[in-house]
């Protein structure tokens, strides 16, 4: 069964709330490694973020569902 989420009365598709969710806390990180200049060492900027991106959205498909997912009665 697809997970999704129950937002009041209405379900959502379990991806786009966690990109979303994964898409803030992708911001969040590349904040904290700018802050702390670790960003001088890595060769391509853009890349590394897109894949910080990927990483973070799979350990959220991987962690959330099973907590926070609503399932369809």
């Amino acid at each position: 069964m697809t997970p999704d989420y129950l937002l009041g009365v209405i379900y959502v598709a379990a991806a786009p709330v966690e990109a979303c969710i994964a898409l803030v806390l992708t911001f969040l990180l590349h904040r904290l490694l700018s802050t702390l200049r670790l960003y001088r060492w890595i060769w391509h900027g853009v890349l590394f973020d897109t894949a910080l991106f990927v990483v973070v959205w799979a350990a959220l498909v991987l962690v959330l569902p099973p907590q926070f997912a609503g399932y369809h009665p």
